[in-house]
């Protein structure tokens, strides 16, 4: 039996995310997707805006007979057009991950092939879809609250952003990968009951393997673009954790393969 991952096995997988996808470009294309996906989604809010958006603001405010009253008018207009664009980039930023997810399950597939996992039951586009809203929505339920609550004990007592500043981000990395690794283990069917269970069992590795795709997701638009390498190196990690681990999560196959090398 190989040895149980930890921390450093976790910040190890990103690196073996990128040589994996690397090393496959047939795979690029599937890759693209999330990114391909956020500049379409942009370009729509953003076109959207500017064209239908704008005249339509500009309708809405009556005109004046002064130069610095039609600058006003126009100013509040551009701000109004920019501010809604911009929610509109916002919005892209959430509803790309969820939509890209048939894409991603093609990564997660063809990562469980190379390691030798025995296939599962294809789920359909919109199972799949429906999965990757299940993975964001897991995510913003359990970190939320934890969240909000660490901001209110900050706010009241800010001495004790000490402390609640290091929980913010442990509490990011971990939803962070808990998101990632919702795509192969929704995909077989663990519940969120059963993946929590996992996430304690296997603290270290996923603190680990969160901490250093969070760091790289604070840049921006970084949290999509990335999405593909976390999806595949959050697979591999999983399966390198249950060869390691025979009694967690007994209702998943092993890998034929070493998934640790």
């Amino acid at each position: 039996m190989n040895a149980r991952p930890g921390f450093g096995a976790g910040v190890r997988s990103l690196f073996r995310g990128f040589a994996s996808l690397w090393g496959r470009p047939a795979l690029w294309p599937y890759a693209l997707v999330p990114t391909l996906l956020l500049l379409c989604l942009n370009g729509v809010f953003v076109i959207s805006a500017l064209r239908w958006l704008k005249p339509q603001l500009r309708e809405w405010l009556p005109s004046t007979p002064t130069w610095y009253g039609e600058f006003g008018a126009s100013l509040l207009v551009w701000i109004g057009t920019l501010l809604v664009a911009f929610a509109g980039v916002l919005v892209s930023l959430v509803l790309a991950p969820p939509l890209s997810a048939p894409a991603l399950e093609r990564l997660v597939a063809e990562e469980e092939a190379e390691l030798g996992v025995p296939a599962r039951v294809p789920l359909g586009f919109l199972t799949e879809v429906w999965c990757g809203f299940r993975a964001l929505a897991a995510g913003l339920l359990i970190s939320m609250p934890i969240i909000a609550a660490l901001f209110l004990i900050e706010f009241w007592f800010p001495p004790a952003a000490v402390v609640t500043v290091p929980l913010k981000f442990l509490t990011g990395a971990l939803i962070v990968a808990l998101g990632l690794f919702d795509y192969p283990l929704t995909l077989r069917g663990v519940t969120v009951r059963d993946r929590l269970g996992f996430l304690r069992s296997h603290a270290g590795a996923l603190v680990g393997f969160g901490i250093a795709f969070t760091i790289l997701f604070w840049l921006p638009c970084c949290g999509v673009i990335l999405l593909p390498v976390g999806v595949t190196a959050g697979t591999r990690l999983l399966y390198e954790i249950l060869e390691a681990s025979p009694k967690s999560l007994p209702g998943l196959p092993r890998p034929a393969r070493r998934a640790g090398g």
